[in-house]
């Protein structure tokens, strides 16, 4: 994984793998995801990415993430890297 911030238009960019992009999703507001053929994620885009903040959950398709599937996803051990 490769992770890329762009200061000039604040912009951090994910990136997965190397495939090819086939089309991209608006997740969130901001937040844009790559897909390949298989509609497997190459990258993400977050615009605006100094004003996220890892403790307040984002909107996501225009929902916030109910706060038990929060506090699922806080749960979960990451894995090794």
């Amino acid at each position: 994984m490769k992770i890329t911030y762009f200061a000039d238009t604040d912009t951090a960019l994910l990136e997965f793998s190397s495939a090819r992009v086939v089309s991209t999703r608006e997740i969130a507001r901001d937040v844009l995801v790559d897909l390949d053929a298989r509609g497997k994620p190459v990258s993400i885009t977050i615009e605006h990415a100094r004003r996220a903040h890892p403790g307040r959950p984002a909107p996501v398709a225009g929902r916030r993430v109910p706060r038990q599937a929060r506090n699922q996803l806080k749960a979960r051990p990451r894995a090794a890297t």
